[in-house]
């Protein structure tokens, strides 16, 4: 095998082109079955290869993680088609039980508190950096790492995430060796880095880094189909079955296959054609930049002010307009014919990829430059989204706190009790309240400037924000 073989897309291949009766799920049967509002919008040869593990089809998958493997630069790579969501679950999974310590970054996703739930274990907190002029959350410091493993020696695991949604990378090498120096595995969420390592004016990526366990989201920004993604070992620190443990308990025993074959084809043109593709966008990332600092009451983050940013990655801060990013979302969807991938109290947050073509960014431009004649009476500078806030306290592990008996509160009642639910505004997905938490006057305001503001916030079982549940 060769990058140039993609095995899960050949052995699909080969089955449209074999005549045979069908007597296998799923029950449309090859598209015979499938409503044909369905088939006119999809084709037939979409359903011909929804097709289960047949004969061939897993030694396919088998052959296309190891060609995974050796193009990022893994000892052993998983296809995954429920998400990172299930990576990063599998890592704490494979790492932790019941009752350990896990330093995770405060700033992780929301997966990663679903996974506290499942394993037991006590997370510890870190606290993230913060840069004012752009509302940015900078992620953990290797020195804040430090200090917490001096003041935890008994952690079984590190998770941090790198990079984050705003395309910020950690300084992972130098948190590796700190972790590595006590024999401790580093978990890293790299869900929005499945492009790093293909190119040289790319910051590199988790495994480069020396991290043990990483999670990609392929989709994101490397091409394949939105829910698949992979997770990736290297070295000793973590065993092998112990991963395939975590994944038996978390995968779906019916893996959808065009998920895969699409994590096979996007592996081969990150590959085969990533240094290529790669330097195209970063070309009309850079041009984006360039155009739209000239514009005035703008600021758009670049590697001046982060050294470690993914320069793919585009924020724009748009408060200086007088507006939120989701009022301004809300005008690039409706009027401007540009859609965002987040907005934030302050911010509007771009993704550029192979996908984007010089159209794209001539129109994202224009949007900017009709903006202000759109708003009506700018009147006010809006919160900040990630300004740094008291991290609040934890009184209960996640676990335990899921497990215990609630009551529905008025939210501003709710001050100072234990939250029995997470709250993240989504995108990031982010909890602002993590399950077990003590809930503060802080993070209540926010989470209502939010959710005035039109944003999205995701976990509560109230949607209104009039009430939230909390500990008995």
């Amino acid at each position: 095998m060769n990058q140039n073989s993609v095995p899960l897309l050949e052995a699909a291949r080969r089955y449209l082109s074999i005549d045979h009766a069908a007597f296998y799920t799923p029950g449309h049967k090859r598209s015979r079955g499938i409503n044909h509002e369905l088939l006119e919008l999809f084709g037939k040869s979409v359903f011909q290869l929804d097709l289960p593990e047949l004969p061939e089809i897993e030694e396919a998958i088998a052959d296309a993680e190891i060609l995974a493997a050796k193009a990022y630069g893994s000892d052993r790579t998983w296809f995954l088609t429920n998400g990172s969501t299930c990576g990063v679950q599998a890592m704490l999974l494979a790492t932790c039980q019941e009752g350990d310590k896990v330093l995770i970054g405060r700033n992780c996703h929301k997966s990663a508190i679903a996974a506290l739930v499942l394993t037991g274990a006590t997370p510890i907190y870190l606290p993230t950096e913060y840069l004012p002029e752009f509302d940015l959350d900078l992620g953990v410091s290797p020195a804040t790492l430090e200090l917490f493993l001096q003041k935890h020696p008994d952690t079984k695991a590190v998770l941090l995430v790198s990079p984050n949604y705003f395309g910020i990378c950690g300084e992972l090498a130098k948190m590796a060796a700190i972790v590595h120096a006590r024999n401790i595995p580093l978990l890293v969420d790299a869900a929005h880095g499945a492009h790093l390592g293909f190119h040289g004016d790319l910051p590199i990526s988790a495994l480069q880094a020396g991290a043990d366990l990483v999670v990609q989201s392929t989709h994101k920004v490397a091409g394949s189909l939105t829910q698949s993604s992979m997770l990736h070992v290297k070295g000793d620190r973590i065993a092998i079955d112990r991963i395939d443990r975590a994944l038996q308990i978390l995968r779906s025993s019916s893996p959808n296959l065009f998920l895969m074959i699409s994590l096979d084809v996007a592996r081969r043109q990150m590959a085969i054609e990533g240094q290529e593709l790669l330097t195209e966008t970063l070309r009309l990332s850079t041009e984006a930049r360039s155009r739209l600092s000239k514009l005035p009451s703008l600021l758009t983050l670049s590697q001046a002010e982060v050294p470690t940013l993914d320069p793919t990655r585009l924020t724009v801060m748009v408060d200086r307009l007088g507006i939120t990013g989701f009022e301004a979302d809300a005008l690039f969807h409706s009027q401007l014919g540009v859609m965002a991938e987040m907005p934030t109290l302050s911010q509007l947050v771009f993704i550029l990829s192979l996908g984007n073509h010089q159209a794209d960014i001539d129109r994202l431009v224009r949007a900017f430059q009709q903006l202000p004649s759109h708003i009506k009476e700018p009147s006010f500078r809006p919160d900040r989204q990630f300004s740094p806030i008291s991290l609040p306290i934890p009184r209960l592990t996640p676990r335990v706190a899921y497990f215990a008996q609630s009551d529905r509160l008025p939210l501003l009642q709710a001050i100072g009790r234990i939250s029995a639910e997470s709250l993240c505004p989504y995108p990031p997905g982010i909890p602002l309240i993590c399950i077990g938490e003590e809930i503060t006057a802080e993070t209540v305001s926010l989470l209502q400037a939010i959710a005035r503001s039109g944003g999205i916030v995701n976990g509560a079982s109230d949607a209104s924000l009039a009430t939230i549940r909390v500990v008995k």
